[in-house]
């Protein structure tokens, strides 16, 4: 059975995931904002905001005044969010769908039972920049991503390998004939790991990377004390593949963009 807080960490896990060194999370009743390190970007969910079309325009002025200057500012309404028709009403406001790679709506997912084993696929934790590295790579070409996203991303490579070290180094590769095909990320909190990043390679696909850095994770999971894994999924992707190892989905999320002034 699917506990409530992991119901939770899938639908507002940066509520719930320790912030990045340098960040602020800004946590009121109504909702949560987290800006991650020199205010590079910006996260806005578990959001609970008052009925009345005024008062949910001023809670969103709110929110904008907090990450003003900030080009990068994702806001996550989850199932649970009020009123029901946020997004709608945010939309109207002058939010906008998410840039690829991200999808307009995804899953919240979650699993409290242990998922099959892979044979055929070697899973190891990342521990050098130059894995690292593999890992991105594997990120940028499965996926579609803006050209200058992408290129920021290479360029914080070292900053990016060092902080998840710092914070545990939650980071593995899939090996296949020897060679990297795919990547996982996770972050630890007190409900069980949150899947925070996969992907393989297209050549790849289909041999049970994937899989197998699902159970490497959950493996993690029971090693900290606290079995369970939560996601946030694309329809188009990763949750059927997710539906097939046991996950549930628990929440649907709607994810939309500030527009960059």
């Amino acid at each position: 059975m699917v506990s409530s807080v992991l119901v939770e960490l899938a639908e507002d896990p940066e509520f719930f995931i320790q912030p990045p060194d340098g960040s602020q999370r800004v946590a009121q009743s109504s909702y949560c904002v987290l800006i991650g390190p020199r205010r590079r970007w910006a996260g806005v969910c578990r959001l609970r905001l008052p009925q009345q079309g005024e008062e949910v325009a001023r809670a969103v002025e709110e929110i904008e005044q907090i990450v003003a200057g900030i080009d990068r500012v994702v806001w996550n309404v989850g199932s649970s969010a009020t009123p029901d028709d946020l997004p709608g009403r945010l939309r109207e406001l002058g939010l906008c769908d998410p840039d690829p790679p991200m999808d307009a709506v995804c899953a919240g997912m979650a699993l409290a039972a242990e998922p099959p084993t892979v044979t055929g696929v070697d899973v190891r934790r990342i521990a050098t920049l130059e894995e690292h590295r593999a890992g991105l790579e594997i990120v940028l070409t499965a996926s579609r991503w803006d050209p200058r996203a992408a290129a920021d991303e290479r360029a914080r490579a070292a900053e990016t390998f060092e902080r998840r070290t710092r914070r545990g180094g939650n980071q593995w590769l899939a090996w296949v004939d020897g060679q990297p095909v795919a990547f996982g990320l996770a972050e630890p909190t007190p409900a069980g790991l949150y899947l925070a990043g996969g992907a393989t390679l297209p050549q790849a696909r289909s041999r049970g990377c994937y899989r197998a850095l699902v159970r490497a994770r959950w493996d993690e999971a029971v090693r900290l004390g606290t079995p369970g894994l939560a996601v946030q999924a694309q329809h188009s992707t990763s949750a059927p593949i997710l539906s097939k190892l046991g996950f549930t989905q628990v929440a649907s999320i709607n994810t939309l963009q500030s527009p960059v002034t």
